[in-house]
Order: C-alpha cells, then structure tokens, then sequence
C-alpha cells in the first residue's frame, strides 16, 4: 500500500563556485577587498583563476595569508615601492624582480601549485608563441612571478625553458580558466573598468610659465612659450597606457564570448598600473563592488561545500 502524503526533497548542493581574478597592475588590490567581502558574506569560492595582480592575490587567499598581503600592501609608500623594485635596463624590464620574489615569499608562496587547499592555475603568456599558458602544478611562487610580469616593466619569468610574461596580455579575466577548474558558477572581477574617459591625459610640461611673466598686453602669439605646449607622455606612462588600451580591448573581447555569472567592474580609472601605494583606496573599492551585488552573491552561499573534485586540466 502506498504512503501518502509530502515528502521533503532534499536540498540540492550549492553550485561550485570558481573566482576569476583579473589583471590591472596595482588596481589589483581591489581584490583584497573583494575577497573580505566574500569572506563577510559566507561564501568561500572552490576553485581561484588568477592573471597577473589577481593571480598574486588569488594565491595569497588561498593559502590562507591574506592578512599578510593585505598589511603590506596597506603600508606601501612610494618610497618603499621605488625600494621594493629593483630597476634595470636589461634583461627584459625595467624591474628585474627580485624585490617582488621577496615579497612573495613574505606571504608564504614558497609551496607547489599542487598542494594548495584548492586548485588553483595562474595565467601567463608564451612570449615565444604568443600563446595563453595555464600554470596549475609547480612552485607556486615562479608561477605568480610569471602572471605578473608587465611587458616592458617587470622583466619575464623562465619556467621550464619558456619565457613567459603577464597574462593580461592573452586572458585579462580567465573566466575559462575558472570554468575549466570545474566552477558551476563564476565571479569575475575586473580591476581596470572603464565606463568612459582617456586613458591618458596630457598635461604642460612642468616649470614656470613664461607667459605669465609677459605683460598682459602682448599678443598671444608672443606670450605663447614650450613651457605652455602640452608634453608627449614619459616613458613608464607610455608603457603602462599602451597595456591599458591594449588589455581593454582584448578583455571586451574575451568576456563576450566567455562571459561569467557575475562580473564586478572596478573603478580605479584615476589610478595607475604603477601606484601600489594607493591600496587603501582600491581596497576600499574591492569591498564597494562586492557589497553592490550582495544580494545575488547570497543565492549562492550554502552551508555545505560540493564535493572536491580530482585533476587540474592543462593548458588551452
């Protein structure tokens, strides 16, 4: 005889959640503040894609060292940048890297890809190939180094005889690598928004300006000096907005054809790639963005975690 009556369907399991951390140089702390909001919120994502500044972020969350990362960065000068980089004109970049590899190994990225708490995979860029790579299994700290070597400011990283650099230059935000990891859903943040504007804007050059000094009466042909003509962009501004420009459009491009669940769009546009001194600021931004889509985050937190799953897929 059969029982009548409701019964209870049980409660499925939360989706996998994977985290895409996007590139933008030091707009990148932003995901500091976005991982504390999360963190705030409940929900802990199962797999982390990182390019560049998100793969340093990402990986720094992951082993459980964000507090770390998050106090340097807090306490960043442009003095101690300028102290932490240690320029050169060879080899690749203006920044060779060794001030960066002890920051690394500052916040405890000294381990294996593979023994991470979750999977994990850092973007960079063949720069023989021009091809993506995938960094999912080796020393942890040589693949972030790669991710986040700037073309033409922070020379590329070798990894098992290939030179790689950031990988910004393929996959801003690797949504695919997130989906790859297993993710059901993806968050993405993007540190380099912009909703308008120049990338670059000119200014005068610097020094007094003699026009001032001539008398009101001149024509303005005659008060007309160098010092009032605007000045072409130095060099670290070229290098750093021509990856801004460069970036944009291949971001637009990726996350069109491979767009994520949710996407969180920075705004740090008056901030450069270069201005790791300014973290408070894209911090501050990082929690602002998460809590503006925190009503849809919430429909993805559940109490119990989906089942782990074996394997890490190579590169694209």
């Amino acid at each position: 005889m059969a029982r009548s009556g409701n019964k209870a369907s049980p409660t499925p399991p939360r989706p996998r959640i994977g985290l895409a951390l996007g590139s933008g140089g030091a707009r990148g702390w932003c995901h500091i503040g976005v991982l504390r909001e999360l963190e705030a919120m409940g929900l802990r994502p199962d797999v982390v894609a990182g390019c560049s500044m998100g793969a340093l972020v990402g990986a720094v969350w992951a082993v459980g060292q964000l507090d770390a990362l998050e106090d340097i960065a807090q306490s960043m000068t442009w003095t101690r940048v300028l102290r932490m980089l240690d320029v050169r004109f060879s080899g690749g970049g203006l920044i060779g890297g060794a001030g960066i590899l002890g920051l690394l190994d500052r916040v405890g990225l000294s381990g294996r890809i593979e023994d991470m708490p979750l999977p994990f995979i850092a973007i960079a860029t063949d720069i023989s190939t021009g091809r993506e790579v995938w960094l999912s299994k080796g020393k942890l700290d040589d693949a972030v180094r790669a991710s986040i070597a700037m073309p033409g400011v922070i020379a590329p990283k070798e990894i098992d005889g290939r030179w790689l650099i950031d990988g910004g230059v393929t996959n801003p935000v690797p949504v695919s690598a997130a989906r790859a990891l297993g993710a059901d859903v993806v968050l993405a943040v993007n540190p380099a928004s912009r909703s308008g504007g120049n990338f670059w804007t000119p200014g005068p050059a610097r020094g007094p300006r003699l026009s001032g000094l001539l008398p009101a009466a001149l024509p303005a042909r005659f008060r007309t000096s160098a010092e009032d003509r605007p000045v072409p962009p130095a060099y670290v501004h070229l290098v750093t907005t021509t990856i801004d420009i460069m970036t944009d459009q291949l971001r637009r491009s990726r996350l069109a054809g491979d767009a994520p669940d949710l996407l969180m769009n920075a705004k740090l546009s008056d901030m450069s790639v270069l201005d790791f001194h300014k973290a408070e600021q894209a911090i501050a931004e990082g929690r602002r963005i998460a809590r503006a889509h925190a009503a849809l985050l919430a429909d993805w937190v559940r109490d119990t975690p989906p089942p782990a799953e074996d394997g890490v897929p190579g590169e694209p």
